[in-house]
């Protein structure tokens, strides 16, 4: 009995610790992922035109001083340029439905092959860039 009260526990605690899937990215988060399916090529949205028109994508999910919020973000990532750049682009790039989020209300090049979803925050992976060293 004490082991079935100890998994139920573990499994109750482990639900817990990720968040819900229907949850969206965090605004920094979100922010940064706008950034970089313009940065990386994913679609064919430019940097300027991602900054004037992302408040499309977040508009549904987000409050206004949310977007406001993301702005920074946004514009950080599309100049970044970290040593593993062409691993964060393969990562984000190969996150297509989310991708698909951007793109298709921004009028962009969808990703062939994958449906809209929801950039949520459970399942939105972004890399950590690296500078200078050994990072592998």
């Amino acid at each position: 009995m004490r082991i079935i009260a100890s998994l139920a526990l573990v499994v109750l605690v482990a639900g817990c610790a990720l968040p819900p899937a229907d949850q969206p990215a965090h605004p920094s988060r979100m922010g940064r992922f706008l950034g970089l399916v313009s940065r990386c090529g994913c679609s064919d949205i430019g940097g300027d035109r991602m900054l004037a028109e992302y408040g499309k994508v977040t508009a549904r999910h987000y409050s206004e001083a949310q977007t406001k919020s993301m702005r920074g973000y946004v514009d950080l990532a599309l100049s970044e340029n970290f040593d593993n750049q062409l691993d964060i682009c393969a990562e984000i790039c190969s996150q297509g439905c989310m991708v698909n989020a951007v793109a298709i209300p921004l009028g962009g090049r969808p990703v062939a092959g994958a449906a809209a979803c929801l950039v949520s925050e459970r399942d939105l992976h972004l890399t950590t860039g690296q500078m200078g060293g050994d990072w592998d």
